[in-house]
């Protein structure tokens, strides 16, 4: 826990509406969290611009660490989306799955449920998709 963040003062959003500019170098109105873990801080955010057009992905310190060789950085870019959602599957998954994450409010954002996002079928279209990059 950093001196920064209070636990109990964690409000933790699916999707959040930036007011003030980000430590991206994106034009960033929107995150998603991906995951978040309060106890350690690690988290996935994504982060979108007014059109909600995927600008790129945020890793935490830690998360950067569990990376493989040759992956290990912070910022990733919006066609990297699959490469971390298979890395770092079953956190992401646990996460969307939790009381966090509002079932009408990922439907209304994606269009699809969480189950269809997280199926076999679309786990097995982002493997492909990672022999692409």
């Amino acid at each position: 826990m950093t001196k920064k963040t209070n636990a109990r003062d964690l409000n933790i959003k699916f999707i959040h509406q930036f007011k003030r500019s980000t430590r991206t170098e994106w034009a960033d109105k929107f995150r998603v969290c991906w995951f978040f873990e309060p106890n350690t801080l690690d988290y996935i955010y994504e982060h979108k611009d007014e059109y909600f057009i995927t600008n790129g992905f945020v890793l935490s310190d830690a998360l950067v660490k569990q990376l493989p060789e040759g992956y290990r950085k912070k910022y990733f870019e919006a066609h990297e989306r699959c490469l971390l959602f298979l890395l770092f599957e079953e956190k992401v998954v646990n996460f969307i799955n939790s009381e966090f994450v509002d079932s009408d409010e990922f439907e209304n954002a994606f269009g699809v449920s969480k189950r269809r996002y997280f199926s076999d079928e679309a786990i097995e279209e982002w493997t492909e998709q990672i022999d692409l990059l």
